[in-house]
């Protein structure tokens, strides 16, 4: 007989407290996935970049995990994109940008201010447009995520 683990529960986005976000830790192998991810993104591969972050995400119970979560978002939001399923892409891009303006402007190393900004450039984009279904984003430019710092909050 296995022994009983208990699991931790994990919190849902509208319970967090932000005074108190719970840090995350990466192993060595988690963090290798988060710049892998980082460089299927900048590379726009986003499914790719999805799925290299999705294992971290759910193995972490701690707050930071929405930070996770955010990346995947965003991710998504442009996997949409790329297939011309505006709606989708709004919606997801709002989704991480829920996720992103909990952190502060470096978190695991990554400049989540400037990603932010990239983030509120595109909803406002977004909010000019009449209608999704007319949408054209041709011209507009796709966020790079950028370490500053390799370790840490």
């Amino acid at each position: 007989m296995s022994p009983v683990v208990a699991r931790i529960r994990k919190k849902s986005l509208g319970e967090l407290d932000l005074q108190t976000i719970t840090r995350i830790v990466l192993s060595p192998e988690e963090q290798a996935r988060l710049a892998e991810g980082v460089v299927l993104f900048n590379a726009r591969k986003f499914w790719e970049a999805h799925e290299a972050w999705e294992e971290i995400w759910q193995s972490h119970p701690e707050d930071g995990r929405f930070f996770i979560q955010g990346l995947i978002q965003l991710a998504a939001a442009f996997h949409q994109l790329q297939r011309k399923i505006h709606r989708g892409f709004a919606i997801h891009l709002e989704r991480a940008q829920n996720r992103l303006v909990l952190f502060p402007d470096t978190f695991l190393g990554i400049n989540v201010k400037a990603l932010r900004e990239a983030v509120d450039s595109w909803l406002q984009e977004i909010n000019k447009q009449d209608s999704s279904a007319e949408a054209n984003f041709s011209g507009a430019s796709v966020p790079k995520i950028e370490f500053l710092q390799r370790s840490g909050r």
